[in-house]
């Protein structure tokens, strides 16, 4: 039989020769599973002391659905489609073809495109003033061409 003391070769390279403690590790497993629960149990005598109704509370209620005359969140959907009808009628407006916007014929609906058209014509030409109805675009039996005079802004004066 063997009886001499013999030295472990992993004690020489650094390692530890003895196990874990596993009934250490146990009871600091055990006791943090017991610290949870207890918090939990502590914690839910607080809220129930804080809410004794629950948490259903009717100022939380009244924050989900705006009231009058607040409106309504819509979702991303709805907005693109308002947005995409908004647009539509504005086009639509902006497109209609030239005709009188009152009975009594005195305003003109000339389309955004045509009118910009003669602007520049107009700034070309040199021409401070624009016709109510230019020529070019109405028959001139049926409109006024009584000149509206464009003036341009003055600078504010610095002081």
């Amino acid at each position: 039989m063997h009886t001499e003391k013999r030295e472990d070769p992993l004690v020489e390279l650094g390692y530890e020769i003895r196990d874990v403690n596993t009934k250490a590790l146990t009871n600091g497993v055990v006791g943090f599973f017991i610290f949870t629960i207890a918090s939990c149990i502590v914690g839910f005598f607080i809220f129930r002391a804080l809410y004794p109704d629950g948490f259903e509370d009717k100022k939380v209620r009244n924050r989900i659905i705006p009231q009058s005359p607040y409106p309504m969140v819509q979702s991303n959907i709805a907005t693109k489609t308002d947005i995409m009808d908004l647009r539509k009628e504005e086009e639509k407006v902006l497109t209609q073809p030239i005709g009188w916007i009152d009975a009594g014929k005195t305003k003109l609906h000339l389309p955004i495109d045509r009118a910009m058209d003669v602007i520049v014509e107009k700034a070309a030409a040199g021409t401070t003033s624009v016709s109510a109805a230019p020529a070019a675009v109405v028959n001139k039996s049926t409109v006024s061409t009584k000149p509206v005079t464009l003036t341009p802004a003055t600078p504010a004066k610095k002081k």
